[in-house]
């Protein structure tokens, strides 16, 4: 094993620590440990369990295969996994998203344009989301969380173009309708 040494100085005091590398976690939980509590005994560095730090409650773990259990990376939220709606966009008739276009108002005219074609005036986020993605790359991605704090924000506004029951979106009829109008006359150019 290779070995190092260590030296700590704080003003008044001194500490130096030798071991090997196999035990920095150890040493830096222990010296961790000591500095904030610097009234504690110095042998809790060299006689400390190589699982646990500390005493009592205060224990701190230091436990390789502990620290390396973790929540596994690349699962999916509900909101990014909704299938797409299934629609036929008439770029002449709505126009296509504009790049310079906030979040919410992508999803407004979203919003308008499949509550027009489908007939069905409620969408989860997770649709918004993965509907978007699918028929707008070009315009750019719309991420799950940016969709669902930005209507959320767009929620609250007075008056709200936007509104929300039980998970579903939907635009309210006098503002949201409004914007929606004047979001597509924007992406014909007009």
């Amino acid at each position: 094993m290779a070995k190092f040494k260590m030296r700590l100085k704080v003003q008044g005091l001194e500490l130096e620590v030798e071991g090997e590398r196999q035990d920095i976690p150890l040493i830096t939980a222990a010296v961790s440990k000591q500095l904030s509590s610097i009234v504690e005994p110095a042998d809790v560095i060299v006689e400390a369990s190589p699982k646990h730090i500390g005493n009592g409650s205060g224990a701190i773990d230091v436990d390789p295969a502990r620290r390396a259990a973790r929540r596994p990376r690349g699962t999916r939220t509900p909101t990014e996994s909704a299938a797409p709606v299934e629609f036929r966009h008439d770029p002449g008739k709505y126009g296509s998203p504009v790049q310079g276009w906030s979040v919410a108002q992508r999803a407004i005219w979203l919003l308008y344009i499949l509550q027009t074609i489908t007939g069905n005036k409620e969408y989860s986020a997770g649709q918004l989301v993965s509907t978007y993605n699918q028929q707008f790359k070009a315009a750019g991605k719309i991420h799950p969380p940016l969709l669902t704090r930005e209507l959320t924000k767009a929620k609250v506004a007075v008056p709200a173009p936007v509104g929300e029951d039980k998970g579903v979106w939907y635009l309210t009829a006098g503002e949201g309708e409004r914007q929606a109008k004047e979001l597509v006359t924007q992406a014909l150019g007009r």
